[in-house]
C-alpha cells in the first residue's frame, strides 16, 4: 500500500513571475513544478524544457534516451496528496509512477523521502 503521510502545499506564480519558494522547491526546481502543475496540453516549448532539464538530473531516469524521455516530459503531472491518502494498494494494476518531491510516503510499512539533489 502506498500512503502519504504529509502533504506539499504551494503558491505557483505565472509563468513570467520568478518563482515562489515552496515546500517542493527545497527537492525540485520551482519553475519545474510551475511547468508540470500546468496540464500537458497548456505546456510550451519553455515549459517542456524546464521538464526535460529537471526530469534529465533524476537518477531513476538517467538510463533513458533523450527521445524516451521528452515523450515523458509531454505526459508528466503534478499532483498533490492529503496525508493518509491510499494512492494504491498490493496487487491493484498501477497505471503510473510518482516522483516524490516533498513529504513522505511509507510502502509496505516503510517510510521513504525525496531525494535531495
Amino acid at each position: 500500500m502506498w500512503q502519504f503521510s504529509s502533504r506539499d502545499a504551494m503558491l505557483v506564480p505565472p509563468i513570467h513571475s520568478p518563482p515562489l519558494l515552496s515546500p517542493a522547491s527545497m527537492y525540485a526546481d520551482p519553475w519545474f513544478i510551475q511547468a508540470v502543475r500546468k496540464r500537458p496540453a497548456d505546456r510550451n516549448a519553455q515549459h517542456l524544457q524546464y521538464v526535460f532539464a529537471h526530469l534529465h538530473g533524476m537518477e531513476a531516469l538517467a538510463q533513458l534516451r533523450q527521445p524516451a524521455l521528452r515523450a515523458i516530459c509531454k505526459t508528466v503531472r503534478y499532483e498533490r496528496h492529503d496525508a493518509n491518502d491510499i494512492l494504491y494498494c498490493r496487487g491493484e494494476l498501477s497505471t503510473c509512477w510518482y516522483i516524490l518531491l516533498a513529504g513522505s510516503v511509507f510502502i509496505d510499512g516503510s517510510m521513504f523521502l525525496p531525494r535531495s539533489r
